[in-house]
């Protein structure tokens, strides 16, 4: 076994023999690498980089993208980071691709792309991903686990959540490979590294059961209910674990918490008994329970109910707290309705004369049970075991109450046959060992009192019992410390031991934002998602948890035009594992993407009124409605007004007086403004009038030729410029190209520069007109630039592949007019 080693050491037995290899991908430029004076990566230029990296975004989510697709927009992508080495957001999206949608081997890419990537934000779906889609393209059981231990040397201690899913992988590689003592240990730091890594920690005590603990099995009880603190059945297995281990008071706390919370979730149903009842008998065991076993029992009263188990435990607590009078008359009265009960029964099941329905029967046995262990009746005891063993002679159950019955009344002789047909239970031990005493074996009587209590510490049947030892001169000493196990807890979790139910509009609070209430043409619109924590535990993002990262933000349109769109922006972020109380998951959004990013920018002469809904983990109601699946957070809606621009003749001509000798910045926003002004026309042309706008075919010709023209914004301009050109014909993308327009794109294939080449190329061949198979031929093989020619490979599997490029023109309908 490997000992006294960190896992920063373990994961370091296998060193990278050599950096990772892109030839295999040359397409793939490092943006860090030292590059000649002279070679194309020395390119920089954060507006060209933009361009690159919108609409490699764009592309990476779209809905139905094609292998092809996916290898044009990571080869954008990467133009954008080897322009601008500093552009964020580029690895999660080349991630994202590469492992999800690209048929090509991105191997050696993806290792060096995650090096990158991972932080302690990053995202623990996109880092999953991309180890899965390594080991896929590795062969033997030894390749797996040097790539593993290769990939973890360059990312450890970077992300604790990272490191304990990486040490989980190599922990299963050892299994496989039947090195058990080493999986086991790669196990143990998964789960330190992440205590809900349940997967870790199943395996563990599937290897491990005697190391293992109760005390770790309760840790990671408690921790699923912190996880999601909406899970019943995690709840109820916390408080089922800590009954067994006889820790009431955390036991009795739990039950609680598993009451209100099934009050939350089934507001109309009433409190089933596998809750309440084992809640009753905790509380009755734990220190300050006794009340509140009383509290259990009015309120099934007050539903009209009756429960013998529940009145005998509110009995029984009534007078431990020195209420005898009290006492006696709980359980006198429960005597007194089951029986009653029972006798209505003979015929049916009872009906209550309070609510009409049917009334939950009593049986023999339970009386039986009643007269044995909550009121102590030797008579009543034995002539009710009689009736239940005669209506159930084949019941071990049956037969050991009339056994128990018959040795309080010093009946041992007949109990004896009795045990034959019984099972070992807790009531045929206590048989058992007064027949032991009245043999005179008194140990053997202790031992089978003291096994009798193990099997059910928390009844009244072993309440009894430890008097008996008592009476003996023993005593029952659990087999667990509930001291020491309380506080191995309290030091491993904090105080919150004992959970507290909150409803999760208390846990949680949203707030969605977007960065100023009006939009001017042509800008981004930048949002933000903000998860803040109020409870006071941490809250955990996983794929169990109560918010589970999944985040939904649908666009409404009205104004000049009317469009809906449901699912403007899908997501799932898992960058946080956890979120202390009082802090907050902050996540930015772009929203001006797909759909309505098209309408604003083709559409700018629309006064157009945003409304932006953010949903939380979205489901479909039953009335077909999308909804946050915590119904009680509500989805949040804000809103931005984005006012139709204001186009004259004078506007016109001051922009083309100025764009020659404006800067960089001012001559680009010239260019995306003239090219959303003539996809205006386009659009208008082909859908009719759909709103007011300027149009004169003065102006028609002034757009195109300050775009196409010899010193247009696609050919003119300082050298020092070209990233203008760049996001000029970006603009282009999806327009009808003339023989005009399209002569002075293709003009930019011979351009210097890489990047203007590379544009000039994506926009011709996604260019609806079509046509342009020849070019893509001739720079493919003529192109000096790699990734240039990468690109025209691609675009060929493309365009002449059969695939129509994907449309930008957004279908529009006009507002209802009065």
């Amino acid at each position: 076994m490997v000992k006294g080693r960190s896992i920063a050491t373990l994961l370091a037995i296998a060193l990278f023999v050599a950096p990772v290899s892109l030839q295999a991908q040359s397409l793939i430029r490092d943006p860090l690498a030292p590059a000649e004076p002279s070679a194309p990566g020395t390119l920089l230029s954060p507006a060209a980089a933009a361009r690159f990296l919108e609409i490699g975004s764009e592309l990476a989510v779209a809905p139905n993208l094609t292998g092809p697709e996916a290898d044009q927009a990571i080869i954008l992508l990467t133009a954008a980071k080897s322009l601008n080495p500093q552009a964020a957001g580029v690895e999660p999206l080349l991630l994202k691709l590469a492992t999800r949608h690209a048929e090509k081997n991105y191997a050696d890419p993806v290792a060096f792309w995650l090096q990158r990537y991972v932080t302690e934000s990053a995202d623990r779906i996109i880092v999953a991903d991309a180890v899965r889609y390594l080991l896929s393209r590795s062969g033997s059981l030894e390749d797996r686990q040097a790539l593993l231990e290769r990939v973890a040397d360059k990312i450890r201690n970077k992300s604790p959540a990272v490191d304990s899913e990486l040490a989980t992988a190599l922990g299963f590689l050892r299994l496989e490979q039947g090195v058990t003592e080493q999986a086991k240990w790669y196990l143990v730091q998964a789960y330190n590294n992440n205590k809900h890594n349940r997967v870790a920690f199943a395996k563990l005590a599937e290897l491990s059961p005697n190391e293992i603990g109760p005390a770790h099995h309760l840790e990671q009880l408690r921790l699923r209910v912190r996880e999601n603190p909406l899970d019943l059945n995690a709840a109820l297995a916390l408080a089922t674990y800590a009954e067994r281990l006889q820790i009431h008071d955390l036991a009795a706390q739990s039950y609680q918490y598993c009451a209100e919370m099934f009050r939350y979730l089934y507001p109309a149903d009433p409190l089933p008994g596998h809750i309440y009842l084992p809640w009753a008998i905790s509380s009755y065991n734990a220190v300050q329970g006794p009340p509140v076993c009383l509290q259990i029992a009015e309120n099934i009263r007050s539903l009209n109910r009756f429960d013998i188990l529940v009145e005998a435990i509110a009995g029984k607590a009534a007078l431990r707290l020195g209420h005898v009078d009290e006492g006696r008359q709980i359980l006198q009265q429960a005597a007194q309705t089951a029986e009653e009960l029972f006798l209505r029964g003979q015929g049916g099941l009872p009906i209550s004369e309070q609510t009409g329905e049917p009334v939950r029967p009593v049986t023999a046995k339970q009386l039986a049970w009643f007269y044995c262990f909550a009121d102590p009746n030797p008579a009543k005891a034995l002539d009710w075991a009689n009736r239940a063993y005669s209506a159930e002679q084949d019941s071990p159950a049956a037969a050991a109450l009339l056994a128990y019955a018959l040795s309080i009344n010093n009946q041992l002789e007949w109990a004896q046959p009795l045990l034959a047909a019984a099972e070992k239970s807790q009531i045929a031990d206590l048989v058992q060992a007064r027949m032991l005493l009245a043999a005179g074996n008194r140990a053997g009587a202790i031992q089978t009192i003291q096994a009798a209590v193990a099997k059910d510490p928390g009844s009244l049947g072993a309440e009894r019992a430890k008097e008996w030892l008592r009476e003996l001169g023993s005593a029952y000493a659990p087999p667990i410390d509930a001291r020491a196990l309380t506080s191995f807890l309290i030091e491993r979790l904090g105080r919150a031991v004992i959970p507290r139910f909150t409803p999760p509009d208390a846990m949680i609070d949203v707030q969605f934002n977007v960065r100023g209430a009006e939009l001017s043409y042509g800008s981004e619109i930048e949002g933000a998602v903000a998860i803040v924590n109020k409870a006071s535990e941490p809250l955990v993002i996983s794929e169990h948890s109560l918010f589970q990262g999944n985040i939904r933000v649908s666009a409404s349109v009205t104004g000049d035009l009317t469009r809906e769109i449901p699912n403007l922006l899908f997501d799932t972020i898992r960058t946080s594992l956890l979120v202390p109380p009082g802090r907050s998951l902050v996540h930015p959004l772009r929203l001006s993407t797909g759909e309505l990013r098209d309408l604003l920018l083709t559409c700018p002469q629309a006064a157009l009124d945003l409304r932006f809904t953010l949903y939380l983990d979205p489901v479909i109601t039953e009335r077909g409605e999308v909804t946050n699946r915590l119904v009680d957070v509500k989805p949040v809606t804000v809103a931005v007004r984005r006012p139709r621009l204001s186009v004259t003749p004078d506007f016109v001509q001051g922009r083309l007086t100025t764009v020659a000798s404006a800067q960089e910045t001012q001559r680009i926003q010239t260019a995306r403004l003239f090219t959303g002004l003539l996809k205006e026309q386009y659009l208008m042309a082909e859908k009719g009038t759909l709103y007011s706008f300027y149009y004169s075919d003065h102006l028609h010709g002034q757009l195109r030729s300050s775009l196409a023209g010899p010193a247009g914004l696609l050919l003119g301009g300082p050298e020092s410029q070209w990233a203008v050109r760049v996001n000029a014909m970006a603009d282009m993308l999806t327009m009808p190209l003339d023989q005009e327009v399209a002569t002075a794109v293709a003009k930019n294939l011979n351009y210097p520069y890489w990047p203007v080449r590379l544009m000039a190329v994506y926009v011709l061949a996604r260019s609806p007109t079509g046509g342009f198979g020849s070019v893509l031929d001739w720079v493919a093989q003529n192109d000096k630039d790699e990734m240039v020619r990468s690109m025209a490979l691609s675009l060929q599997s493309t365009v002449l592949g059969g695939a129509s490029p994907r449309p930008l023109t957004p279908q529009l309908l006009p507002a209802a007019r009065p």
